[in-house]
């Protein structure tokens, strides 16, 4: 409150009240039990919930006082001036059921309670304010205490009320609303930083929702995207899977023609030498388109090919080119499951193709019976050991050693990394010829 005003209160109100020490002593002693057990239910209230401990407080103020009604007035700064005003904020007794006033500070009881700094008794303070409550009942006695916060800067009113003129507040009644007023300071105090704790809370999960918020989106959007991207490399592998299949159809289609197309040379030629030279590569060609057709028939299977599937499915092609020549020499092909990159087993499948050949053409002359067998298994962890044996005659075989299909065996095992061995078998008659692979082939 300005100097000047102060001035002016303490000058016209100076007699209109009595210091609450200045009160006289009850004649009876009071309850002082009543008062520690009220205390002690009020301190519970104000640690349990502040919100209700204003009312609750102002409530055991009336009833230890034996008042007809008390509140809590409030310094409220106005929209329109810089005039504080002191507000009703919370009402018990009698006044609770009027309408809450607000008065300017030196218009009312509470303005001179705070401009004295103590608590006071004024005494029928509807006729020393003019125009301050007239409307409300008649009060004889309002007793005020001040509320000071942590720095010592008031910034309100506790007071209560008596409305029967036979009724007085003495020296104990203003010790009890002191003590009230402390208890009260702290609630409002501690109302203030819950409420202050709340709107900070309140706020950190409005930023953390917003945030997750944000969080969602851009993930949301991320997903989008990999979508989109996965959707486009579907496709783009969609084509990629279709166009391989095609080239490899009619890549097979081509080698079966110009198979084909050697086939019918060889039968139109009138050289031996010509027509079975052409009959050798037109089967050669034959292997290759059948490798592909292995290679490219089950969905996603472009990179291996089954050697199981491969090897008899070449043995079945040379029984049926043989069958007229020599259908007497069985042949029979025993592979371990496994699956190898396209060149390996495309080069296994050639030199098994030139060692049965030359086993039919040189170890069986005149038709001879016998037994041809192909096995292809696991050698140690990595390797690979494949062997073909025949029990015809190995002089035949040796005679053509450095022929065409020698010779493209030597070379594709050297492809391989592989180690070659043509031998007889001991004391049995025959032909053995043996390429062992120490490297994996699963990494070409």
């Amino acid at each position: 409150m300005p100097a000047t005003i102060a001035a002016n209160v303490r000058t016209r109100y100076q007699d209109c009240y009595v210091p609450a020490r200045a009160l006289p002593q009850r004649t009876s002693p009071g309850d002082l039990l009543a008062e520690a057990m009220a205390s002690s239910e009020l301190s519970k209230t104000i640690a349990e919930n502040p919100d209700t401990a204003v009312k609750h407080l102002l409530d055991m103020a009336r009833s230890l006082c034996e008042a007809g009604s008390a509140g809590l007035s409030m310094i409220r700064r106005t929209e329109t001036d810089d005039n504080d005003l002191l507000r009703w904020e919370a009402l018990s007794g009698t006044l609770s059921n009027h309408p809450a006033i607000d008065a300017k500070p030196d218009h009312s009881p509470c303005g001179l309670c705070l401009d004295a700094g103590i608590a006071i008794l004024v005494p029928r303070p509807q006729q020393v304010f003019k125009g301050w409550a007239s409307t409300l009942p008649a009060i004889t006695e309002v007793l005020t205490v001040p509320l000071f916060d942590e720095l010592r800067v008031p910034f309100g009113t506790m007071w209560i009320a008596h409305h029967d003129s036979s009724a007085n507040f003495c020296r104990n009644d203003a010790r009890i609303a002191e003590q009230l007023a402390a208890q009260l300071t702290l609630t409002l105090l501690l109302r203030e930083q819950t409420d202050r704790y709340s709107s900070v809370l309140q706020a950190c999960r409005s930023r953390h929702k917003a945030h997750r918020h944000q969080l969602i989106q851009a993930l949301r959007r991320e997903q989008l995207k990999h979508q989109h991207a996965d959707a486009i490399h579907q496709q783009a592998m969609c084509f990629k899977d279709s166009l391989i299949q095609d080239t490899n159809h009619r890549a097979k289609n081509t080698l079966q023609i110009a198979s084909n197309l050697l086939t019918m040379q060889a039968r139109a030629s009138s050289s031996e030498t010509v027509r079975q030279a052409l009959f050798d590569n037109a089967h050669r060609i034959h292997i290759l388109g059948k490798t592909h057709e292995l290679l490219y028939a089950p969905p996603g299977s472009v990179l291996i090919v089954s050697m199981s599937l491969l090897l008899h499915s070449l043995a079945d092609s040379l029984r049926q080119s043989f069958h007229h020549t020599h259908p007497a020499v069985i042949l029979t092909v025993a592979c371990e499951p496994m699956e190898l990159p396209t060149q390996s087993a495309v080069a296994l499948a050639l030199i098994t193709n030139e060692a049965i050949t030359n086993a039919y053409k040189h170890a069986f002359p005149n038709g001879a019976a016998g037994v041809i067998t192909v096995k292809l298994q696991r050698h140690d962890v990595t390797g690979l050991c494949l062997r073909i044996e025949d029990t015809g005659s190995s002089q035949g075989i040796l005679n053509h050693a450095e022929g065409m299909g020698m010779t493209l065996i030597r070379a594709l095992g050297s492809q391989l990394g592989g180690t070659l061995d043509v031998t007889g078998r001991g004391a049995h008659p025959g032909t053995s010829i043996g390429l062992t692979i120490s490297k994996d082939l699963q990494a070409d």
